[in-house]
């Protein structure tokens, strides 16, 4: 009976220390999204800042195999729309040389904490008309890159082939190619894809 104040006082301390921790989590929480929300907004508006660019590879010879033709195609049996071509093609003093590509790509991230990123890239054969100007068999790259609009301000620095839930800025090499602009909906997703193109006579199309 006589210990009821300080059962009392006990009680009210608790309270009070209970409220003070929730109080302080709370305003760590608020201050944390504040800070994720300032993030997102910068980073936007360097997305809206930043355009996408295609720069072209040197052009690579290809050079016609034993069997007549100047790739070959091995294709996954687990995703028949994933696999390497494989092509020769000359080098300096006109080496033969083996070589390449293929739809999907690793690369490292340099990040502290290094992890690989696996990139696709936009892969097609195309046949020579009988037409065209440039008749050699040839391997063309356009690389994927991205620049700022504004270069004054903040654009997205990071890879090219990556971009977070974030609005692409105009495109003013090609906007209509693939859809890129827009709100993605994957963090993961690319932003956009190295275009290949294997240009072959019309006889030497490989399966």
């Amino acid at each position: 009976m006589y210990n009821t104040p300080s059962r009392q006082r006990q009680c009210l301390r608790n309270w009070a220390i209970t409220i003070a921790i929730v109080t302080a989590l709370g305003a760590v929480v608020f201050l944390w999204l504040a800070r994720i929300r300032e993030q997102n907004v910068q980073e936007r508006a360097a997305m809206a800042n930043t355009k996408i660019v295609y720069v072209a590879d040197p052009v690579q010879k290809l050079v016609k195999r034993a069997d007549g033709s100047y790739y070959e195609a091995t294709l996954t049996s687990e995703d028949p729309n994933t696999g390497t071509y494989e092509y020769t093609t000359t080098v300096d003093r006109d080496v033969v040389m083996p070589k390449s590509v293929s739809l999907e790509e690793q690369r490292e991230q340099p990040q502290l904490l290094r992890r690989h990123l696996t990139f696709t890239n936009d892969i097609e054969v195309r046949i020579i008309g009988p037409h065209e100007s440039d008749r050699m068999p040839r391997l063309e790259r356009l690389r994927c890159t991205v620049k700022p609009i504004d270069a004054s301000k903040p654009s997205y620095t990071g890879a090219p082939h990556i971009g977070g839930q974030l609005k692409v800025g105009p495109d003013e090499e090609g906007a209509d190619a693939g859809g890129l602009s827009g709100l993605f909906s994957n963090g993961d997703q690319e932003l956009c894809q190295d275009r290949i193109t294997i240009f072959v006579p019309h006889n030497n199309v490989q399966p």
